[in-house]
């Protein structure tokens, strides 16, 4: 029983093949899109701090004085140059924009400046990876 279903198979394959290839072309919905085109689904702002720049313990510079001018300047302080503004916290600010391509894939990307973009503006993105609009 085996043998004759396997040669029944063996003998309709070219039949099959034919009717595959006569079938007519329907483009593929993932083809006839952009693969790098989608819409902003959200932008977030994130800041971090970066902590005080690493100084190594060594010998003083010298002594320092500081003064504080005008209004909310702040206190006076006196000590070694290594030490004086060396407990200052430097803030970064990135934006985060997350894309639902039009695949149904979605792209996250993270830029230093604000984007020209908001939420529901459709996009694509370039060969070096930055986002641009779509007109």
């Amino acid at each position: 029983m085996r043998t004759i279903l396997a040669c029944c198979l063996v003998a309709s394959a070219p039949v099959f093949a034919q009717a595959q290839a006569d079938a007519p072309k329907v483009p593929d919905k993932a083809a006839a899109t952009c693969a790098d085109c989608g819409v902003v689904r959200s932008i977030r702002s994130i800041t971090r701090d970066i902590g005080p720049p690493n100084t190594t313990e060594g010998k003083p510079s010298g002594l320092v004085a500081t003064i504080p001018l005008g209004k909310g300047g702040g206190k006076p302080q006196i000590g070694s140059s290594s030490k004086i503004g060396a407990d200052k916290v430097v803030k970064s600010e990135t934006w985060e924009i997350t894309v639902r391509l039009d695949d149904g894939r979605f792209r996250l990307v993270t830029v230093d400046e604000q984007p020209d973009l908001k939420e529901g503006d459709k996009v694509r993105f370039d060969a070096q990876g930055q986002v641009q609009r779509r007109d």
